[in-house]
């Protein structure tokens, strides 16, 4: 002490915290601090147990707090320090008068004490005999060297704390989950009741269990229990939780589930044992595999926000409803494979809204998509779960509410505890009182008060009464015994705890139940607060681990004891601190991936510090983030907030920060549809906004932002007056304030003007500003601050405003721009590609390329009725789309069919004599006058006429219009022309029009080869795959085909999948025509595979005779190609009623088949076995004989070629990246016959079930075609497709042998020449196929394919 400068400030403040941090230890250690004081012997710190409270074992906590004492001196890097402990009787008590009393603590053990420290080494402690002697059981000792004190006579031993003894006792931990769950006669139906449920899931059934109760009452351990019994019976339990916090994060309760599930899902597609540790591998994996979509992709993104792609964000539904399907779309997919699935909601905050929607939605759908999947959710209260659930689904939901324990069953819980349940012994009523009393009946207290007691060895067992009972401490009652604050109990295993980690537990309090470690990240720079958290979590188990790098209290009753110690002023402190360390920290810590709750957040920490300036800014931040993934339910909440805080603060901020979060909350309404809402808190924003203007202090940019805000509102519902009187008075301001032109929010707002223009007629105007904001976006996009997908948005609207201005070149280029982006972005099925087919193929048709227009309108179609459902307007105008396309092909009974539903749809859709109704009924009203129903099509028109009054001031879109007066007009000049007429002119029906188109003269020389192709399509892919190649040949002008007609019972579903497959490709204008059964037996009906293109159609030829028939007469001398790709039945019909035209015009018949060897000893070829020829063998030895009797020349390829070229499964593949429907049909379609026919391979010879297959196709047969080997592991019963690499392509190599190119350089031909006329086969047996060079022909066929698919889609898929 003589060298201690008294005016040393450092060493004072060191002192000073010395004299804190042992303070603190000693209080949470249950001692008082006696004195601070300097003598001969340094700095002495004097702590006193058992005088001021009753513990238990004062020895123990002394013990521990001289532990905890030397950690924290070591820590604070003292180097010179000693500790004594000594136990016995002393005086305590004040001394001295009043006016100068102290509190002394006199005797000797304070004397043997003070020695004991003198004695210890450097650094170290030594404690008294006693004191070992008491705290053995829990703490291990080393005994000292003999030591000589002063005051004590003989030399005695000493010793030295090591470490606390980790107890083994007969409630070998009883902390968390790990205890055995108990079921407690009151809880016996509730169990019962969730395993009932369990139950009927598991029959298709779906559940929801809602599980309430205060805390501490058991509900995660009831649940646990569930999912153990559910995960017996196969369940797959996907669990998240959730605190108070997170009910303002949309779909956080999903977010672990959705992670999980996704990685559940991958490795359940996957062939490989990888494992998915990241979601977003997970989702590749998924995207792969096709399980999941790019749309999918971009919905489970609004609930993990890690997996979304930054392009498809904007593309988010915005109408909540239709955001709820959508999501529940995509998660169905991943749950699906799970099942039997449970997903389990814990936790002790409000699940938001949005969850709710999900919840309800998956429910109700769950029934069919989804049958075998059960929701748990627990809460602390009652959930308020919405009506729409509780009222459609109440027989679903069961009811589980937790209540206390009652005595007798805490009685059972202690035996249980205590492991005497078995044994016959009892609880003391004292001791059973006391705990019940102090626990509330409340399971996870009594756990702790025992493990509490257990520690300070109060429990025996008492022989005389056959029972555990408290150890009577002197005149202590039992009751006293448990401290009357559990949070010394429930925290009792944390007083070994150092000052440092104290203080994380204090921090982490204050943040809350759970948090995200890579958000709180930040903290650990300036208090190393993760780390802490870490070592706190893995040495003293009060943090576990959960939803990848997020940490929650393991126990709620530590967390709920810790957060208790403070007080207000602590907790505001430290909220503070908090807020410091965050806003010292770089800007870019609250912005990267996955910190999107970051500003939320913090926000709550400035509130709590009433930093209410700072909350504002957070919550604002928060909101506008929200905005950014269309999360528009929690921006809302975000800007609610803000609003709160605004009204806090002292100083209020200029008027552009007042109003902003109210113009913001406005536009989250709005985007919620809550559109009164939103008109109300616009309007007065806006009226705010005018009085400032008027007072020449106003902000004109929030002005702007005001009225473009309530214009879109106005916009949204259909008050396009109102909106464009707000858009002129806000667009100038706008240009002129607006430094950046490459503003993506200028160009939203001219974009929206100029849609409003064009709804009311003034194209012109339309377009210079559509114009405008496209070359804005594209500067945006050229700067990285744009997307390829809102140029798409540009390319569109501007392409719709060319349209009007009747410039359809110009709008198709702009429409297929659009396409372009959206395909490459998007998944095909997305209603954004739909759009932009829609509109191309709309294009096309007023470019007189309506066959070209046929396909992407089916396409759309297809997509809208998936999207929208057909009852929606977007459907109602793809199929009107159709229906132009159609009409302008020539085949105005199809678009008849399509307009008669489309105006249905639009009846029931929009109100009465609405606008929209206008384009179509025009439409309608064109069509019926070409089907020469000139009266309805002129009450149509009529009609379009006095709507377009109601709708429309004069001059506003006149030449809509005009053009429905002339069209009225003419129709009235027609339907006198027809009265004058003698006779009415006789209508030909669509197919008779079929006809006579087929009868007019052809081109052989422009257009290529007349065909005629004979098909069973329907029964197998080659015969679609056929009608590909044969659309790519047509447009390569090789061949020209004049008719298809369709045979094998049922021939006419046959002849509607074939007009489907040719109109999908384009080839509208290609006849069809119905013919025979194809030796098929009466009344059987042999099956058509489905597809959605195909559809009954008037135009279809039923007499397919005839049709060959006319093709015949329109087609030069020895020109036509009959390919017959299926059974012989109707050549043979047309041999032997029209023999000479066939004679006349047929040049060759190309035959998919097969011939007997060969040889000179036979007159004529014969037809074998092949299963074209066995169809119908009487009508194939005819046609081949009649054939070489008229010297007409054939070309057979049999099987053995087409096993000779066979095709690349990994083709299907790549065919399917075009997106045609037929692509997708026939690959699915591939999946089921080659299953089918492995099914029919393995039944017996005279198994009715083979059909028509003939006996040598047996098992044998099967493997040797499609794998080279003789046999598999596989049973019938299992898919046989994972194993097949190559695919035999029949028919479509029949086709490519009727281009003389391709026969020449590609075949070899065995010829046998009868009458002089060569007929010709490729292919006589397995050694000798016939094909020259298969890998050169198999991959001209795939090529062509692709050409076929891909012209007719526009080339849109390069």
């Amino acid at each position: 002490l003589n060298t201690i400068d008294a005016r040393d400030a450092i060493l004072l403040r060191k002192m000073n915290g010395v004299f804190v941090s042992m303070s603190r230890i000693t209080h949470s250690c249950d001692g008082a601090v006696k004195e601070m004081a300097f003598d001969d012997k340094g700095c002495v710190f004097i702590s006193v147990f058992g005088a001021h409270s009753h513990g238990a074992n004062p020895c123990f906590d002394a013990t521990m707090c001289a532990m905890r004492m030397q950690d924290a001196l070591k820590k604070l890097e003292f180097s010179n320090f000693s500790l004594g402990v000594s136990f016995g009787d002393c005086f305590c008590g004040e001394v001295g008068p009043e006016i100068r009393a102290d509190y002394v603590v006199m005797g000797t053990e304070v004397n043997t004490a003070a020695r004991l420290m003198g004695k210890a080494p450097n650094q170290g402690i030594l404690v008294s005999k006693r004191i070992f002697s008491n705290s053995k059981k829990y703490i291990s000792f080393l005994k000292s060297e003999k030591i000589k004190v002063k005051g004590i006579d003989e030399p005695f031993h000493a010793y030295v704390p090591q470490d606390r003894i980790v107890q083994t006792n007969i409630v070998e931990d009883t902390k968390g989950g790990s205890q055995p769950f108990v079921l407690m006669p009151s809880r016996q139906f509730d169990l019962k009741s969730m395993i009932t449920a369990v139950d009927g899931v598991l029959q298709g059934r779906p559940k929801t269990v809602l599980v309430c109760g205060g805390p501490f009452l058991g509900k995660s351990r009831m649940i646990q229990e569930l999912n153990s019994r559910a995960t017996a019976r196969g369940f797959t339990v996907l669990q998240s939780f959730r605190t108070s916090l997170d009910c303002f994060t949309s779909y956080f309760p999903f977010r672990q589930i959705t992670m999980t599930a996704l990685k559940k899902c991958a490795e359940c597609v996957s062939n490989s044992e990888e494992d998915f540790e990241s979601e977003v591998k997970a989702v590749n994996e998924l995207l792969s595999h096709k399980t999941l979509s790019k749309t999918d992709r971009m919905m489970l993104g609004s609930i993990i926000p890690s997996i979304s792609d930054a392009q498809l964000i904007s593309l988010l539904p915005k109408n909540p409803k239709t955001m709820t399907k959508a999501i529940v779309d995509s998660l169905i997919k991943v749950l699906k494979p799970l099942q039997p699935v449970m997903l389990v909601f814990e936790g002790d905050g409000e699940i938001d809204p949005s969850s709710w929607s999900l919840i309800s939605e998956l429910m109700l759908r769950a029934v069919k998509q989804c049958p075998r999947i059960m929701f748990v959710i627990s809460s602390r209260s009652a959930p308020s779960v919405p009506s729409a659930m509780t009222t459609s689904l109440s027989g679903d939901i069961v009811h589980v509410k937790l209540t206390p324990f009652e005595r007798y069953e805490t009685e059972i819980y202690l035996k249980v505890l205590l492991g005497v349940r078995e044994k016959g012994i009892g609880i003391d009523e004292k001791m059973l009182d006391a705990v019940h009393h102090r626990a509330n009946g409340c399971p996870q207290f009594i756990e702790y008060i025992l493990r509490w007691a257990l520690d300070k060895d109060l429990i025996e067992y008492v022989e005389s009464h056959n029972s555990m009972s408290f150890k009577a401490l002197d005149d202590h009652s039992d009751d006293d015994i448990i401290p009357r604050e559990l949070s010394s109990i429930v925290l009792a295993a944390f007083n070994n705890l150092s000052p440092i980690l104290w203080d994380a537990l204090k921090i982490a309090s204050c943040i809350g139940y759970s948090f995200d470690a890579d958000v709180y990240n930040t903290l650990t720079g300036d208090l190393d607060f993760i780390p802490k958290i870490k070592r706190l979590a893995s040495s003293y188990d009060a943090f576990e681990k959960c939803d990848g790098n997020r940490y929650k209290w393991k126990h709620q009753a530590v967390y709920e004891a810790v957060k208790s110690l403070l007080i207000n002023s602590q907790r505001q402190k430290i909220h503070s601190m908090i807020v410091e360390v965050f806003e010292r920290s770089v800007d870019t810590d609250l912005c990267g991936e996955g910190k999107g709750d970051t500003h939320r957040l913090l926000a709550r920490h400035c509130s709590l510090a009433e930093k209410w300036d700072s909350a504002f800014n957070q919550y604002m931040e928060a909101g506008k983030r929200a905005e950014e993934i269309y999360s528009f339910t929690e921006a809302t909440r975000m800007y609610e907030e803000a609003l709160n805080m605004q009204d806090k603060m002292t100083l209020k901020p200029l008027l552009q920060s007042q109003l902003l979060p109210t113009v913001k909350l406005g536009n989250c309404l709005r985007e919620l549809a809550r559109y009164e809402e939103s008109e109300k808190v616009l309007t007065e924003c806006l009226a705010k906004t005018e009085r400032t203007m008027s007072e020449l202090d106003g902000d004109e940019q929030m002005y702007v932002h005001v009225l473009t805000s309530l214009a879109t509102l106005y916009q949204n519902k259909s008050k396009y007056k109102d909106a464009k009187e707000l858009y002129e008075k806000a667009l100038p301001i706008a240009r002129n304030i607006q430094e950046s032109r490459s503003s993506l929010w200028l160009a939203g707002h001219i974009a929206g003007y100029a849609e409003i223009l064009r709804k009311s007629g003034d194209l012109e105007s339309a377009e210079a500003l559509h114009r405008e904001a496209l070359d804005i976006r594209n500067l945006a996009f050229e700067e990285g601050s744009g997307t390829e997908l809102e140029l798409a948005i540009s390319f569109t609207q501007l392409g719709c405003t060319l349209f009007g201005l009747k410039r359809y070149s110009e709008a198709y280029s702009k429409h297929r721009m659009a396409l372009f982006s959206r395909f490459k972005y998007l998944d095909f099925s997305h209603g954004l590609v739909s759009e932009s087919l829609n509109y191309c193929a709309e294009s096309l048709c007023s470019l007189d390329r309506g066959c070209e227009g046929i396909p992407l309108a089916m396409h759309a179609v297809r997509i809208r009725k998936v999207v929208f459902g057909t009852s929606h307007p977007a459907y109602a105008h793809a199929l009107s789309v159709l229906a132009s396309c159609y009409y302008a092909a020539g085949r105005s009974c199809d678009a008849r069919d399509f307009l008669d539903e489309c105006i249905d749809i639009c009846e029931t859709a929009f109100p009465k004599n609405h606008a929209n109704m206008i384009p179509n009924l025009m439409n309608y009203g064109k069509v019926l006058r070409s089907t020469g129903d000139l009266r309805k099509a002129r009450d149509v028109f009529e009609r379009a006429i006095t709507i377009h009054q109601i709708n429309f001031k004069e001059g506003q879109r006149a030449a809509e219009l005009e053009k429905c007066t002339q069209e009225v007009s003419a129709i009235n000049a027609e339907m006198v022309a027809e009265a004058g007429e003698c006779e009415a002119k006789e209508k030909k029906s669509p197919a008779e029009l079929a006809i006579a188109n087929s009868s007019q003269s052809v081109d052989v020389f422009s257009k290529g080869s007349p065909i005629i192709v004979v098909t069973d399509i329907g029964r197998d892919v080659d015969d679609e795959y056929c009608l590909v190649l044969l659309s790519a040949l047509k447009r390569m002008h090789l061949l020209n085909p004049i008719a298809v007609i369709t045979t094998l019972a049922p021939e006419e579903k046959r002849a509607h999948l074939a007009r489907g497959v040719l109109d999908s490709l384009g080839l509208p204008g290609v006849p069809v025509g119905v013919g025979s059964a194809g030796g098929v037996a009466e009344g059987v009906r042999l099956e058509v595979y489905p597809a959605d293109y195909a559809r009954p159609c008037s135009c279809v030829v039923k007499d397919g005779i005839q049709l060959m028939v006319e093709g015949l007469r329109a087609s030069p001398n020895k020109s036509v190609q009959l390919l017959v790709i299926a059974a012989f039945t109707d050549v043979s019909t047309l041999m032997q009623k029209h023999e000479k035209l066939f004679l006349q015009k047929v040049k060759e018949l190309v035959v998919m088949g097969g011939l007997k060897p060969l040889d000179d000893a036979s007159e004529f070829v014969e037809p074998d076995t092949a299963y074209n020829n066995n169809c119908d063998m009487e009508a194939a030895s005819y046609v081949y004989q009649r054939c070489q009797e008229l010297r007409i020349p054939t070309l057979t390829i049999s099987r053995y070629a087409a096993y000779g070229c066979p095709i690349s499964v990994a083709v299907l593949e790549s065919l399917c990246e075009t997106e045609h429907m037929v692509a997708h049909t026939i690959k699915k379609v591939s999946i089921g016959s080659i299953n089918s026919l492995w099914k029919k391979v393995n039944y017996a010879e005279d198994d009715p079930r083979r059909e028509k297959l003939p006996a040598r196709c047996d098992r044998t047969w099967f493997c040797r075609t499609f794998f080279g080997t003789d046999d598999t592991d596989k049973n019938s019963e299992e898919s046989i497709w994972s194993l097949l690499e190559n695919l035999n392509m029949y028919d479509p190599l029949a086709l490519m042998a009727c281009i003389p190119a391709y026969r020449e350089t590609n075949f070899l031909w065995d010829t046998k020449y009868v009458n002089g006329t060569p007929h010709s086969i490729a292919g006589v047996s397995q050694t000798q196929n016939g094909i020259i060079d298969a890998t050169g022909m198999s991959d001209e066929m795939a090529a062509i394919f692709g050409l076929g698919f891909r012209n007719s889609m526009q080339n849109i898929c390069q």
